[in-house]
């Protein structure tokens, strides 16, 4: 063979390896046939209510039966569509919940169009749908539960998946909350509590009562600064006590605001970042390592911290009318806390005795 052709071949061969894989991109740059965004299915795009939500439409099927059950005050048992077997319940008392525990009926998925009030140290493998107020019993475990009234859990009761309540969620001390937790009016945590992700209106973390002694600095009253200017600072750095700072803060070091400072903007700290007591913040506060929020502070739009966060007692995030979310892998939370939207601890939260 001509050894020009042979070498024409090979140049060939290989410009034609580079270029196939080319050939679909070049075609859609010409034609343009996916420029348009992707399709995404939205049924599950971070709501927390997803899972309540999906559970309520799977029970749509048993409302004729509960109704049944709570006009006669009997009991009923079968299958779903799917074959899950379930039990309702047409009247609740501990005789005849400890009855049904001793027949194994725990793992069959419960409803009820009437209230629940369940006995001690009770294991519940399936999903709970209660039409009416929701009370369960000391050291129980749920794997999930759908309250259409409000939900209160008992001391040391713990929670796998999810609880959603259309009224009030109240978990007493020492339950552990590793799912989701919902609430379309208010949430409450007593001391010694664990958490995950919490979602409400409303989350008060113990008794919220204002100390007139050393209230919440209002944000409302900060001075408005329509569009902040933006400071820049090398290093470590502090706010001093009663300073009123109007713009955005960007430290490259550690932070330390000093009692009763108000920050008309935002905050962010490459480092740690400490807010001593009665500090305002009109914006987001972000630290990219460990953040300790004192003593009644008020911090407006979001708190996130990229390794810990502390919030101590009397402190509040976010409003009624303007909701945020606290987040960090660690969170510890004193009792006397509210916030107002999502408190999401990645990995652990843990509700403290105040200090």
């Amino acid at each position: 063979m001509n050894p020009y052709l042979a070498v024409a071949a090979l140049v060939c061969t290989v410009g034609l390896m580079f270029v196939l894989p080319l050939i679909p991109a070049l075609v859609e740059l010409r034609r343009k046939s996916d420029a348009l965004p992707l399709s995404v299915v939205q049924q599950n795009a971070g709501e927390i209510r997803y899972f309540s939500d999906s559970f309520r439409a799977y029970m749509n099927g048993l409302e004729p039966i509960m109704q049944g059950c709570v006009v006669a005050g009997t009991t009923a048992t079968g299958a779903l569509p799917d074959g899950e077997e379930y039990v309702v319940l047409g009247r609740v008392d501990e005789p005849l919940v400890l009855a049904l525990q001793q027949r194994d009926t725990t793992h069959l998925v419960m409803g009820s169009d009437v209230d629940l009030i369940l006995p001690a140290e009770a294991r519940f493998s399936k999903d709970i749908y209660a039409g009416g107020q929701f009370i369960g019993g000391i050291k129980n475990n749920f794997r999930a539960i759908l309250g259409e009234k409000n939900v209160h859990l008992g001391a040391s009761s713990r929670v796998l998946r999810w609880v959603h309540a259309v009224g009030e969620f109240t978990a007493d001390a020492g339950c552990g909350l590793d799912g989701r937790i919902s609430s379309d009016s208010l949430i409450r945590l007593q001391n010694d509590c664990n958490f995950r992700r919490l979602n409400a209106p409303r989350i008060e973390i113990g008794a919220v009562v204002p100390n007139p002694e050393a209230p919440v600095p209002q944000l409302h009253s900060l001075p408005s600064s329509g569009r902040p200017p933006r400071f820049l600072h090398d290093g470590d750095f502090e706010v001093q006590a009663g300073q009123v700072i109007v713009g955005d803060i960007l430290i490259r070091g550690k932070l330390h605001i000093h009692s009763g400072a108000r920050i008309c903007g935002s905050v962010k700290s490459v480092e740690d970042a400490v807010i001593a007591a009665g500090v305002a913040v009109e914006g987001s506060l972000i630290s990219a390592q460990k953040m300790r929020i004192g003593a009644h502070c008020a911090i407006h739009g979001p708190v996130i911290a990229e390794r810990e966060l502390a919030i101590a007692r009397g402190s509040q995030c976010g409003t009624l009318e303007h909701p945020t979310t606290v987040s960090a892998p660690k969170i510890e939370i004193e009792e006397g806390v509210a916030v107002f939207g999502t408190l999401w601890a990645r990995d652990y939260g843990q509700v403290v005795a105040t200090q």
